[in-house]
């Protein structure tokens, strides 16, 4: 079979080596190629790398790559949707604009309490591809399932988690209502045995969850799963208490909340794993990851916040004074929510960088708020300025509500960098 791979990223890389180890010939097509291809695969490289794809018995489409651009009546697959068609174990996937790594982590994290084997990938960084063959079935899978991987998928997991879903990717989507309809996949091939797990809070969840057959488990709702007073809670009974969750913010204390519904009846309601599973959670790398004290300054990394809505929850996550570091590169979106909780919150000072601080600068004059100043520099530029202006008790925080690609390779690219100079300021 001649298998097209359409794009070399980690995906594209996955694919390429999986349908190669089954013996087809596959050609990588991209419109550029830095990474040298392994011997009997063969290339497609430039403006003409779609040209006569259709003659390709299968194509695999890498996240990156618009469905639009394929043809609608090829055979066209992805990772994903090879992996659910073939994974021979229980596959629960979790989506939504933010907090998918922290909830899949904490999921797999109470699955391994309670003795159950346990794999992740997806979206999280590891292709699901790479460890197919040794999935036992008994065994169970945790992915991280972004709108990039689900798109055009034709398989849902037999667990779905739908998180809040907000706005985002709006400079790929075409508008605002592909990029909810992008999720939906999750859920809208499921069976009736299946389960879907949603934010009932949240209406965009609450629709994806909607059009589901499979038995529905709200969470945010007081006859259910839900969190108050710092705990997380199934109906009156407290499941995990306030003490044993090491996150902060109450977008976190949602996410494990999503996690705890999702394994319960897995753990048949075992709140021993339940709660040793989130106690041994600790904050993802660039996800409100402390970096260290500096002269009684705490230094705070959540460069994976790219919009505005995970900056506003990273905001209320840290009541001291903050200095902010917000900007990047466009995603489309809009800074008037986040200008005004920038405007009621305990903000020191705001320093923006990249492409988007002047729209971020503008939202801000609109709130009301002045104290800020654009620092056109290196992220060690940047950190050395807000160490110049914090003071002992404060929290210098980098959620940039931006994408990172203007002048980083990635958001961890840009994390990694804001860690090097918190360093630096040590010596």
């Amino acid at each position: 079979m001649r298998v097209a791979v359409i794009g070399y990223g980690v995906e594209g890389q996955a694919a390429a080596a999986y349908w190669s180890r089954r013996g087809h010939d596959v050609t990588v097509c991209a419109p550029t190629l830095s990474e040298e291809l392994p011997d009997g695969i063969a290339s497609r490289v430039g403006p003409t790398y779609l040209d006569g794809i259709d003659a390709f018995d299968l194509i695999v489409r890498s996240p990156s790559v618009r469905p639009d651009l394929l043809p609608p009546d090829g055979n066209v697959t992805s990772v994903t949707r090879e992996f659910l068609e073939r994974c021979p174990g229980l596959v629960i996937g979790v989506t939504g604009t933010q907090g998918k790594g922290t909830t899949c982590t904490a999921i797999a994290s109470i699955l391994r309490a309670a003795g159950r084997t346990v794999l992740v990938g997806g979206n999280i960084g590891i292709p699901p591809l790479d460890y197919l063959d040794k999935v036992d079935p008994d065994d169970i899978v945790v992915l991280e399932l972004s709108n990039f991987q689900l798109i055009d998928a034709r398989v849902s997991p037999r667990v779905a988690v739908v998180l809040a879903v907000t706005p985002d990717h709006l400079n790929w989507h075409t508008d605002l209502d592909e990029y909810y309809a992008a999720k939906a996949p999750i859920a809208a091939h499921q069976r009736p045995d299946d389960v879907v797990v949603y934010d009932a809070v949240n209406p965009v969840a609450a629709r994806i969850a909607s059009a589901s057959p499979a038995r529905a488990v709200p969470f945010g709702v007081e006859d259910g799963f839900h969190a108050r007073d710092g705990q997380i809670r199934r109906g009156s009974t407290v499941l995990v208490d306030r003490a044993d969750i090491p996150l902060r913010g109450d977008h976190n204390l949602r996410n494990l909340t999503a996690a705890v519904a999702a394994v319960y009846d897995l753990v048949d309601g075992d709140t021993d794993a339940l709660v040793s599973g989130v106690r041994s959670m600790r904050p993802l790398p660039h996800r409100l990851q402390p970096v260290g004290e500096i002269r009684g300054v705490w230094y705070v990394n959540d460069s994976l916040s790219t919009t505005p809505e995970t900056t506003r929850a990273a905001i209320a996550a840290y009541p001291e004074p903050k200095v902010l570091i917000l900007g990047g590169s466009s995603k489309g979106l809009s800074f008037e929510s986040l200008a005004e909780a920038i405007a009621s919150a305990d903000i020191r000072a705001l320093l923006l960088t990249g492409d988007d601080a002047p729209r971020i600068a503008a939202a801000l004059r609109a709130a009301e708020v002045r104290d800020y100043e654009i620092v056109d520099g290196s992220m060690s530029d940047i950190v050395r300025r807000a160490a110049e202006i914090a003071r002992p008790g404060d929290v210098v925080l980098l959620s940039p509500a931006c994408a990172s690609f203007d002048r980083y390779r990635d958001y961890a690219d840009r994390g990694e960098q804001f860690v090097a100079a918190v360093e630096a300021l040590r010596r």
